[in-house]
């Protein structure tokens, strides 16, 4: 059989031959890649199982009723994604935003920002997440969400600008931040999570809730009781890296191209 074909199968049959993942975070695990953010527009709605209408300022209009996935009664929606260009939302007029509908994508990905210096424009987090030396450090999103509510009329929002996932430090569980802007602090929690070592690098997947956040207590006053109902789910998938066998391959491929054509 000729050389090259035999070493071909033999670069071939590497490849197929992989173990890069851990069933657990090992030392000095770091983050890239991209999170992958799913809402469910039906849960969003409800979250709140009634509220009652207000003006733009916040006054009760008098009136109230059942939140519900369809026009008019939705609790809350995001209706506006941005990504890792947005700088800042200027008041008003990123704020008020008149009739509008939910995402029409119920998918969003988010790029993961880099170590050391912010790849992103002005206002985004880093990522200094280490699972040894910084465990309870920013993995940073190129992301930012509008969400507004039918019940506020005629249609303000607030935005979570910059987004960003952490582990709290005070009850050692996965968040989403909201890290510039009027709006920053925790907003969700993760719930159901695993979490492991690929290549080095964070593999993270959860469904997540209101639960204990900065967000959720502030929303108590608004008609929200279910911190615990899940609206999404999260999850953080690692670059894709060359395996060693395949770059092996490559440079036997090339030593062979070079025979081949010094012969």
């Amino acid at each position: 059989m000729n050389s090259s074909v035999i070493a071909s199968f033999l670069c071939v049959s590497a490849v197929l031959i992989t173990c890069p993942v851990s069933a657990s975070v090992l030392a000095n695990t770091t983050a890239n890649g991209t999170v992958m953010f799913t809402y469910d527009r039906a849960a969003w709605a409800t979250v709140a199982p009634s509220a009652g209408y207000t003006n733009i300022s916040g006054v009760p209009t008098g009136s109230s009723g059942p939140t519900a996935d369809i026009l008019g009664q939705r609790w809350m929606y995001p209706d506006r994604f941005e990504g890792t260009s947005w700088v800042a939302a200027i008041y008003p007029t990123s704020y008020l935003t008149g009739p509008t509908q939910p995402l029409a994508s119920t998918l969003i990905p988010m790029l993961v920002n880099t170590y050391g210096t912010n790849s992103f424009a002005a206002n985004h987090q880093i990522t200094d997440y280490n699972s040894t030396s910084n465990p309870f450090g920013y993995i940073g999103l190129g992301a930012s969400l509008r969400v507004t509510s039918d019940f506020n009329q005629p249609g303000a929002s607030v935005w979570w600008e910059h987004l960003a996932l952490r582990k709290d430090s005070a009850d050692n569980v996965w968040k989403v931040y909201a890290t510039s802007g009027p709006g920053q602090g925790s907003i969700f929690e993760l719930r159901n999570v695993t979490e492991e070592t690929v290549n080095g690098n964070l593999h993270l997947s959860g469904d997540y809730v209101f639960g204990d956040t900065d967000w959720y207590n502030f929303l108590q006053g608004n008609g929200v009781t279910d911190a615990n109902k899940i609206l999404g789910h999260i999850e953080l998938t690692p670059a894709p890296e060359p395996s060693r066998a395949l770059l092996a391959c490559v440079g036997l491929f090339a030593s062979l191209l070079r025979r081949k054509r010094a012969a």
